[in-house]
Protein backbone atom coordinates (compact mmCIF):
# COMPACT_ATOMS: atom_id res chain seq x y z
CA UNK A 1 0.00 0.00 0.00
CA UNK A 2 0.57 3.73 -0.59
CA UNK A 3 -0.50 5.93 2.01
CA UNK A 4 2.42 8.23 3.63
CA UNK A 5 3.22 11.53 1.84
CA UNK A 6 6.03 13.79 3.69
CA UNK A 7 3.97 16.90 3.95
CA UNK A 8 1.42 14.55 5.88
CA UNK A 9 3.23 11.85 7.82
CA UNK A 10 0.29 9.53 9.22
CA UNK A 11 -2.09 12.47 8.71
CA UNK A 12 -4.14 11.40 5.82
CA UNK A 13 -6.42 14.04 5.72
CA UNK A 14 -3.13 15.82 4.08
CA UNK A 15 -2.98 14.07 1.44
CA UNK A 16 -2.04 16.01 -1.75
CA UNK A 17 -1.82 13.65 -4.72
CA UNK A 18 -4.37 14.02 -6.74
CA UNK A 19 -6.48 11.83 -8.70
CA UNK A 20 -8.47 13.03 -12.81
CA UNK A 21 -11.00 10.83 -14.33
CA UNK A 22 -9.52 8.66 -17.32
CA UNK A 23 -12.74 8.81 -18.83
CA UNK A 24 -16.09 11.22 -18.59
CA UNK A 25 -17.35 8.55 -16.09
CA UNK A 26 -16.26 8.94 -12.40
CA UNK A 27 -17.07 7.45 -9.16
CA UNK A 28 -16.42 4.19 -7.75
CA UNK A 29 -15.14 1.34 -10.16
CA UNK A 30 -13.86 3.82 -12.53
CA UNK A 31 -10.74 4.52 -14.52
CA UNK A 32 -8.61 7.39 -13.05
CA UNK A 33 -5.18 8.92 -13.35
CA UNK A 34 -2.90 9.92 -10.24
CA UNK A 35 -0.53 12.84 -10.17
CA UNK A 36 1.50 13.08 -7.05
CA UNK A 37 4.27 11.49 -4.64
CA UNK A 38 4.62 8.87 -1.86
CA UNK A 39 7.17 9.17 0.96
CA UNK A 40 6.81 5.89 2.00
CA UNK A 41 6.00 2.96 -0.59
CA UNK A 42 6.26 -0.38 0.65
CA UNK A 43 6.78 -3.30 -1.80
CA UNK A 44 6.68 -0.91 -4.87
CA UNK A 45 7.28 -3.87 -7.28
CA UNK A 46 3.80 -5.34 -6.39
CA UNK A 47 1.29 -6.55 -9.05
CA UNK A 48 -1.08 -4.74 -7.65
CA UNK A 49 -1.42 -2.39 -4.21
CA UNK A 50 -3.55 0.56 -2.73
CA UNK A 51 -3.18 3.88 -2.47
CA UNK A 52 -4.80 7.20 -1.70
CA UNK A 53 -5.38 10.30 -3.89
CA UNK A 54 -7.98 13.34 -3.55
CA UNK A 55 -10.80 14.26 -5.95
CA UNK A 56 -12.82 17.07 -6.24
CA UNK A 57 -14.69 16.03 -3.40
CA UNK A 58 -12.41 14.40 -0.75
CA UNK A 59 -9.58 11.80 -0.68
CA UNK A 60 -10.61 8.63 -2.09
CA UNK A 61 -9.08 5.01 -2.38
CA UNK A 62 -7.59 3.86 -5.04
CA UNK A 63 -6.50 -0.17 -6.84
CA UNK A 64 -3.58 0.17 -9.08
CA UNK A 65 -1.52 -1.99 -10.74
CA UNK A 66 2.47 -2.67 -11.59
CA UNK A 67 1.53 -3.22 -15.01
CA UNK A 68 -0.85 -2.09 -17.59
CA UNK A 69 -3.21 -4.53 -19.92
CA UNK A 70 -0.63 -3.87 -22.44
CA UNK A 71 2.17 -5.27 -20.78
CA UNK A 72 4.01 -1.96 -20.13
CA UNK A 73 5.28 -0.46 -16.64
CA UNK A 74 2.66 1.57 -14.91
CA UNK A 75 3.65 4.65 -14.62
CA UNK A 76 5.35 4.56 -11.29
CA UNK A 77 8.79 6.41 -10.84
CA UNK A 78 10.90 5.11 -8.00
CA UNK A 79 12.68 7.95 -6.34
CA UNK A 80 14.98 5.83 -4.00
CA UNK A 81 14.54 2.88 -1.53
CA UNK A 82 14.99 3.58 2.16
CA UNK A 83 17.65 2.34 4.17
CA UNK A 84 16.05 0.44 6.86
CA UNK A 85 17.09 -2.02 9.13
CA UNK A 86 15.42 -5.81 9.60
CA UNK A 87 13.43 -6.83 6.66
CA UNK A 88 15.18 -5.23 3.72
CA UNK A 89 14.25 -7.66 1.01
CA UNK A 90 10.77 -6.51 1.49
CA UNK A 91 11.52 -3.09 0.19
CA UNK A 92 10.25 0.59 1.31
CA UNK A 93 10.43 3.48 -1.11
CA UNK A 94 9.72 6.90 -2.33
CA UNK A 95 7.78 7.25 -5.63
CA UNK A 96 6.45 9.37 -7.99
CA UNK A 97 3.08 8.87 -9.55
CA UNK A 98 2.56 10.63 -13.24
CA UNK A 99 -0.32 9.89 -14.49
CA UNK A 100 -0.68 6.71 -12.51
CA UNK A 101 -3.73 4.52 -13.94
CA UNK A 102 -5.83 3.05 -11.29
CA UNK A 103 -9.65 2.03 -10.61
CA UNK A 104 -11.55 3.77 -7.71
CA UNK A 105 -12.55 1.48 -4.66
CA UNK A 106 -15.19 1.74 -2.09
CA UNK A 107 -17.08 5.15 -2.04
CA UNK A 108 -15.75 8.14 -3.15
CA UNK A 109 -14.67 10.87 -1.20
CA UNK A 110 -14.45 7.77 2.11
CA UNK A 111 -11.19 6.84 0.70
CA UNK A 112 -9.37 6.58 4.24
CA UNK A 113 -12.52 4.35 6.26
CA UNK A 114 -11.93 2.45 3.06
CA UNK A 115 -8.18 1.88 3.02
CA UNK A 116 -7.89 1.27 7.21
CA UNK A 117 -10.09 -1.91 6.63
CA UNK A 118 -6.69 -3.42 5.05
CA UNK A 119 -3.98 -1.49 7.23
CA UNK A 120 -6.51 -3.42 9.80
CA UNK A 121 -5.46 -6.44 9.20
CA UNK A 122 -1.93 -5.41 8.84
CA UNK A 123 -1.86 -4.63 12.41
CA UNK A 124 -3.52 -8.25 13.43
CA UNK A 125 -0.86 -9.52 10.97
CA UNK A 126 1.80 -7.52 12.82
CA UNK A 127 0.42 -9.00 15.99
CA UNK A 128 0.45 -12.37 15.13
CA UNK A 129 3.97 -12.38 13.09
CA UNK A 130 5.37 -11.28 16.66
CA UNK A 131 4.13 -14.26 18.15
CA UNK A 132 5.72 -16.41 15.78
CA UNK A 133 9.03 -14.78 15.81
CA UNK A 134 8.84 -14.50 19.94
CA UNK A 135 8.52 -18.48 19.96
CA UNK A 136 11.29 -19.23 17.24
CA UNK A 137 13.79 -17.26 19.62
CA UNK A 138 12.39 -19.06 22.23
CA UNK A 139 12.73 -22.46 21.07
CA UNK A 140 16.15 -21.48 20.28
CA UNK A 141 17.21 -20.02 23.39
CA UNK A 142 15.62 -23.38 25.21
CA UNK A 143 17.79 -25.14 22.93
CA UNK A 144 21.00 -22.85 23.32
CA UNK A 145 21.01 -22.96 27.22
CA UNK A 146 19.83 -26.77 27.57
CA UNK A 147 23.01 -28.23 25.30
CA UNK A 148 25.86 -25.22 26.64
CA UNK A 149 28.07 -25.95 29.59
CA UNK A 150 29.45 -22.95 32.09
CA UNK A 151 30.94 -23.20 34.86
CA UNK A 152 31.05 -27.23 35.11
CA UNK A 153 27.14 -26.91 34.57
CA UNK A 154 24.23 -26.44 31.71
CA UNK A 155 23.24 -22.69 31.11
CA UNK A 156 19.64 -23.90 32.33
CA UNK A 157 20.65 -24.82 35.64
CA UNK A 158 22.06 -21.32 36.30
CA UNK A 159 19.19 -19.45 38.15
CA UNK A 160 19.28 -15.96 36.24
CA UNK A 161 19.43 -18.03 33.24
CA UNK A 162 16.55 -19.75 33.99
CA UNK A 163 14.94 -16.76 35.08
CA UNK A 164 15.67 -15.21 31.51
CA UNK A 165 14.22 -18.13 29.89
CA UNK A 166 11.20 -17.93 32.17
CA UNK A 167 10.36 -14.23 31.25
CA UNK A 168 11.09 -15.15 27.66
CA UNK A 169 7.96 -17.94 28.15
CA UNK A 170 5.89 -16.02 29.54
CA UNK A 171 6.07 -13.32 26.82
CA UNK A 172 5.70 -15.27 24.10
CA UNK A 173 2.74 -17.34 25.47
CA UNK A 174 1.39 -13.74 26.22
CA UNK A 175 1.73 -12.52 22.35
CA UNK A 176 0.52 -15.82 21.18
CA UNK A 177 -3.31 -15.69 23.44
CA UNK A 178 -3.19 -11.95 22.49
CA UNK A 179 -2.97 -12.82 18.80
CA UNK A 180 -5.36 -15.48 18.30
CA UNK A 181 -7.90 -13.77 20.32
CA UNK A 182 -7.58 -10.78 18.26
CA UNK A 183 -8.19 -13.14 15.54
CA UNK A 184 -11.06 -14.72 17.02
CA UNK A 185 -12.39 -11.00 17.55
CA UNK A 186 -12.16 -10.46 14.33
CA UNK A 187 -13.91 -13.49 13.07
CA UNK A 188 -17.09 -12.26 15.31
CA UNK A 189 -16.91 -8.85 14.76
CA UNK A 190 -19.90 -8.44 12.34
CA UNK A 191 -22.21 -10.57 14.66
CA UNK A 192 -21.30 -8.17 17.78
CA UNK A 193 -20.98 -4.68 18.36
CA UNK A 194 -19.13 -5.17 21.38
CA UNK A 195 -16.84 -7.76 19.72
CA UNK A 196 -16.39 -5.36 16.48
CA UNK A 197 -15.18 -2.32 19.16
CA UNK A 198 -12.88 -4.67 20.72
CA UNK A 199 -11.19 -5.39 17.40
CA UNK A 200 -10.96 -1.65 16.73
CA UNK A 201 -9.19 -0.84 19.88
CA UNK A 202 -7.09 -3.75 20.87
CA UNK A 203 -5.60 -4.77 17.38
CA UNK A 204 -4.10 -1.34 17.05
CA UNK A 205 -2.81 -1.58 20.74
CA UNK A 206 -1.52 -5.11 20.11
CA UNK A 207 0.48 -3.85 17.20
CA UNK A 208 2.11 -0.93 18.85
CA UNK A 209 3.10 -3.42 22.02
CA UNK A 210 4.33 -6.11 19.31
CA UNK A 211 6.66 -3.11 17.77
CA UNK A 212 7.74 -1.23 20.22
CA UNK A 213 8.04 -3.90 22.91
CA UNK A 214 9.41 -6.81 21.15
CA UNK A 215 13.22 -5.83 21.14
CA UNK A 216 13.48 -6.64 24.58
CA UNK A 217 12.61 -9.76 23.97
CA UNK A 218 15.26 -10.53 21.04
CA UNK A 219 18.14 -8.87 23.11
CA UNK A 220 17.37 -11.45 25.89
CA UNK A 221 17.65 -14.40 24.03
CA UNK A 222 20.25 -12.85 22.09
CA UNK A 223 21.86 -12.51 25.86
CA UNK A 224 21.00 -16.39 25.96
CA UNK A 225 22.84 -17.82 23.58
CA UNK A 226 25.89 -15.36 24.39
CA UNK A 227 26.32 -16.55 27.90
CA UNK A 228 28.79 -19.08 26.92
CA UNK A 229 31.38 -16.50 24.89
CA UNK A 230 30.82 -14.11 27.81
CA UNK A 231 31.98 -16.46 30.82
CA UNK A 232 35.37 -17.10 28.11
CA UNK A 233 36.27 -13.66 28.06
CA UNK A 234 36.00 -13.25 31.83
Amino acid sequence: MAMTEKQGGSDLRATGTTAEPAGARRGSGEDYLLTGHKGFFSVPMSDLFLTLARTEKDVCCFLATGWLSDGARNCLKIQRLKDKCGNRSNASSEVEFQRLHAVMLGEEAHGIRTIVEMAHLTRLDFAIGSAGLMRQALSQAIHHVSNRRAFQRRLADLPVMRNVVADLAIEAEAMMWLGLRLAAVLDRSAASETERLLSRIATHAAKYWAASGRPPSGSRRWSATAATASSRSI
